[in-house]
């Protein structure tokens, strides 16, 4: 193509995309929950329907010409096929409801999946689910009851993202229609930095608010036993000192230095100056890693800090900061 022409292509794209997309929110709102119909549900020829209503067409012409009624017949056939496939390639998809969470999370080159649900009354057959430029999932057929298929989106940098309008789409039963549809669940996709494990070397990198050290997972007084205290209701089951247990000794939970009160702070400004990006993916690391031994610590990125905690809630709201923590330009 002539270099001239490409910018004049890319423009014209441009331009429909965004017509077609302004009427698509006008047809098809968001909405956490949609029910496929002849409202949202468009309907077209396939390159092989195309061939096959061409061959068609020239088959009619052909008896029609030659004055042939076994042609003839065999024409009529084909387009009674052609147009019975066209009512079944719709209504594989109509009656379909579909309804999906708003957000999903996930680490940057990794596969996010985004869990979708569907409910049908009928069986129906080869479905597809993607979202543009994302892998496209494929249901060879469905289940009469409630079910959950799992689209997957992936990401390569960190940050908040729109993954847009889930496609849906089959070719049933004969490939001669595709019926599709474009619906917006008006999703959000939180992707953390991506993590990177750090050298034991470099694993000493941290502060506690005591003593101004590191206080590594594999740095001596961390995980040293400390002692025995009874079982209070709600501790976690991987403290219990089993084999006391076993002996009669009834429930014990076992203690460490650092759950004494020593609180560890994860700090942006001493990770190894490889880049703001390094620096948020070794973090990423170590937040996990602490998550992963229930070790009380907190995060400090300079322009926000997050007091020292433990739980799931905890490790979400500092993975959190990380994915949204400003680029550096």
């Amino acid at each position: 193509m002539v270099k001239w022409l490409k910018p004049i292509k890319n423009y014209g794209n441009r331009f429909i995309n965004r017509r077609f997309n302004r009427w698509l929110k006008r047809r098809i709102p968001p909405a956490s929950e949609h029910k496929l119909s002849n409202r949202n549900i468009f309907i077209m020829p396939t390159r092989f329907g195309f061939v096959y209503l061409i061959f068609v067409v020239l088959l009619f012409l052909l008896a029609t010409n030659y004055q042939n009624n076994v042609i003839m017949l065999l024409s009529y056939l084909m387009a009674s096929v052609f147009i019975t496939t066209m009512m079944q390639s719709f209504f594989n998809l109509s009656g379909i409801v579909l309804s999906a969470d708003k957000t999903a999370q996930g680490h940057a080159k990794a596969n996010i999946a985004f869990p979708i649900k569907i409910s049908s009354a009928n069986k129906r057959f080869a479905v597809n689910f993607g979202f543009d430029d994302q892998t496209v999932f494929h249901l060879a057929q469905s289940e009469t009851k409630e079910q959950t298929v799992y689209v997957r989106c992936s990401y390569q940098t960190r940050g908040v993202y729109t993954p847009g309008r889930l496609k849906v789409s089959s070719e049933f039963s004969l490939g001669l229609f595709i019926s599709w549809t474009r619906i917006d669940f008006d999703q959000q996709c939180t992707v953390y930095p991506q993590a990177i494990s750090l050298s034991h070397r470099q694993s000493d990198l941290s502060d506690s608010e005591q003593d101004n050290l590191f206080l590594a997972k594999s740095k001596p007084g961390v995980d040293d036993f400390f002692e025995l205290k009874a079982y209070l209701p709600g501790e976690p089951l991987s403290r219990i000192a089993w084999k006391q247990y076993a002996r009669g000794q009834g429930r014990l939970t076992k203690h460490y230095h650092q759950q004494q009160g020593t609180r560890c702070w994860l700090k942006l400004n001493d990770m190894p100056n490889h880049g703001l990006e390094k620096q948020l993916e070794y973090l990423c690391f170590l937040v996990s890693e602490y998550h992963r031994s229930e070790q009380v610590f907190g995060l400090d990125l300079a322009t926000e800090k997050i007091q020292p905690g433990q739980g799931e809630l905890h490790c979400k709201q500092c993975l959190m900061a990380l994915a949204i923590y400003p680029k550096s330009h």
